[in-house]
């Protein structure tokens, strides 16, 4: 697995723009530990601090391409883990990407126009459909969980998402300014794929 200080340098091809709180969020690691960690890499040159938020380099990019293998290699080399993956790209991930349409558009007449949300029956119908893929998916990534305790995070931040798009607080399905169930999706599917050496799908 990546060591604190690669596991910090990662967080950033997860989430482009980002305090050390926000990676914190990410990744479980304690404040101080990214702290230190993206001082370490803004020396290296792997990161470049911009106002109290880094993003990752070119060279810091290169660090992580050279450390995946070496901390992935079981990861890689599980046929189980492999058919995980194909499951969830063909099958969960598919359903959360057309779910996340329907909660940006709806069909009127024919015709695909922006989701008002004006029909409160309508939204949520898509928040129970995106529990139960939810439900679905902790299942289906349950190879990648046990060789990765961050996978857990990940669903259970996502479920944290649903619980509040449940309350009422819809930007929580897909919002961009927030830990939406869309926003810590694609950083979770980021992440599989940077586990598993896999290409994102166009």
């Amino acid at each position: 697995m990546l060591d604190p200080y690669q596991l910090t340098v990662h967080s950033l091809t997860l989430r482009q723009l980002a305090s050390a709180e926000q990676l914190a969020e990410v990744t479980g690691q304690p404040v101080a530990e990214i702290e230190a960690g993206l001082e370490k890499a803004a020396a290296d040159g792997a990161v470049v601090a911009a106002r109290g938020n880094y993003m990752i380099s070119p060279a810091g990019r290169a660090l992580l391409d050279e450390a995946y293998p070496a901390a992935f290699t079981d990861i890689r080399a599980s046929q189980e883990i492999a058919d995980a993956m194909e499951a969830f790209e063909t099958g969960v991930n598919k359903q959360v990407l057309a779910l996340t349409t329907d909660w940006q558009t709806k069909e009127v007449g024919g015709d695909r126009v922006p989701n008002d949300h004006g029909d409160a029956d309508y939204d949520a119908a898509i928040i129970d459909k995106l529990a139960r893929v939810h439900e679905k998916t902790g299942k289906v990534l349950r190879p990648l969980a046990a060789a990765d305790p961050l996978v857990d995070r990940f669903l259970d931040r996502i479920g944290g998402a649903l619980t509040r798009a449940e309350g009422g607080e819809t930007d929580y399905v897909s919002g961009v300014r927030v830990d939406s169930v869309h926003t810590v999706w694609f950083q979770m599917h980021e992440h599989l794929l940077r586990l598993t050496g896999r290409e994102r799908p166009e």
